[in-house]
């Protein structure tokens, strides 16, 4: 057994002394994100196609961690509202679907989304593979874990695969691929976020040359943001022009951060945005 399936299983073994309902062995032997990415770009799942919108002005919101777990609560109900009353076309969801990726949860969780009433799109965390099948479940409700999407041909949105902290060479590539296209505003959605702010290491990207790599690329080609979850919390910083947005969380239970979410509204040819926060009930 390599060092990182090492790594994974011992890391998996401590952490089940919290009573994780964890495959440990599953943990181990998962795809990797190059085994995950190289499938998402075969062309062998179905894409997600874009929302139709008013080309002239649409509003989407972004968040990460539902982090459905035994109790099956969120704040998606409570998001329904806001969709409601802000008109919002449709939403990203940035990983943590789950908190143990058990059968029920995964069956909720997409329950839930379905029940906000607007299209959405979501990608892949770190929570959603604590079970060996964790990938084909994804993959099976969501598709593809790295893809691309227009937006009323204004908008680009690169939706990644960081649910190790990593995102390979190959996912690198076509990154790159996708970042040249200046014609459309390109916001990334992810897990981890390049920046931790207060938080220590494991709460960003794991490779610090990935990390210089990213803000290499997304300075480079002139990409507008970064979104990621994972931190739970709301936080925002620009580094060389990049937005970089950690954007809140839909968990029912948060043991620090904000619940909300990141709303963007594209209205007179211009991007705005602002983080909505969601009461604590």
């Amino acid at each position: 057994m390599n060092s990182r399936r090492i790594l994974l299983l011992g890391s998996a073994v401590l952490l089940a002394l919290c009573a994780c309902d964890w495959d440990l062995w599953g943990i181990a032997t998962r795809p990797t994100v190059e085994d995950r990415v190289k499938e998402s770009l075969s062309g062998s799942l179905t894409t997600p196609g874009p929302v139709a919108v008013n080309p002239a002005s649409f509003s989407f919101a972004v968040f990460g961690d539902p982090q459905i777990g035994r109790d099956y609560r969120s704040r998606l109900d409570r998001f329904r509202q806001e969709v409601a009353g802000r008109d919002i076309d449709f939403f990203c969801v940035l990983g943590d679907l789950t908190d143990d990726a058990t059968p029920d949860e995964v069956d909720s969780i997409k329950l839930q989304l379905e029940r906000v009433g607007v299209p959405y799109y979501a990608t892949i965390g770190n929570h959603d593979l604590y079970q060996g099948d964790g990938w084909e479940r994804f993959k099976e409700n969501y598709g593809p874990s790295c893809y691309r999407v227009v937006i009323a041909d204004r908008i680009k949105l690169i939706f990644l695969d960081t649910a190790d902290g990593t995102l390979g060479p190959t996912q690198f590539d076509w990154f790159e691929s996708e970042l040249q296209d200046s014609a459309y505003t390109r916001i990334v959605c992810t897990h981890f976020p390049v920046y931790d702010g207060e938080k220590p290491m494991m709460w960003r990207l794991a490779s610090g040359a990935e990390r210089v790599k990213v803000q290499s690329m997304l300075v480079r080609y002139g990409a507008f943001a970064w979104c990621a979850g994972h931190i739970h919390g709301w936080r925002h910083m620009q580094v060389d022009s990049v937005n970089h947005f950690t954007c809140g969380a839909m968990a029912q239970q948060l043991d620090y951060g904000e619940p909300g979410y990141l709303l963007f509204t594209f209205a007179h040819d211009s991007l705005s945005w602002q983080f909505v926060e969601l009461d604590r009930q």
